[in-house]
């Protein structure tokens, strides 16, 4: 039994790295037209959305990798995230907004921001692994009870 299926964790991580985009691209959308959007009810709102989509990648790969469903999710929502700073450093360089990548004032990513985003992918990740398990669970084929009667 292998703990990581490459083949789950790639499924999970491509699955939240196709919904990441459509919600980055909303995010950008808003934060244009909102004045300050960090203190906005839209903040939450995004937040939300992308624990949502850590959980999603998670139940994505735990689905493949029925033995370990946990460490699987928890992975693939890690590589979601991942896969996905490179495309915001891409939002970031065609926006140009004025606004620092990782220093100065009120930088785009900070290493608490990485290191936020990275537990909460763990953990919604795992959640969503918990999820498909409980689910995998409940949808299989109960036992069949043994024949007690004499032929």
């Amino acid at each position: 039994m292998r703990v990581l299926d490459r083949s789950a964790i790639s499924r999970g991580a491509s699955v939240g790295l196709v919904l990441f985009v459509p919600v980055s691209a909303a995010r950008v959308l808003i934060d244009r037209n909102v004045n300050d959007f960090d203190n906005s009810g839209w903040a939450p709102l995004f937040a939300l959305a992308l624990f949502v989509i850590y959980g999603i990648a998670g139940y994505a790969a735990a689905r493949m990798a029925l033995d370990t469903p946990l460490s699987n999710g928890i992975v693939a929502a890690v590589g979601a995230f991942l896969l996905w700073i490179p495309i915001r450093i891409a939002i970031w360089i065609l926006r140009d907004s004025g606004q620092p990548l990782f220093g100065g004032r009120d930088p785009v990513l900070t290493p608490a921001r990485i290191l936020g985003q990275l537990v909460f992918a763990a953990l919604f990740g795992a959640i969503g692994g918990y999820l498909s398990m409980r689910r995998s669970k409940t949808a299989a084929p109960p036992a069949e009870a043994p024949d007690t009667s004499e032929a």
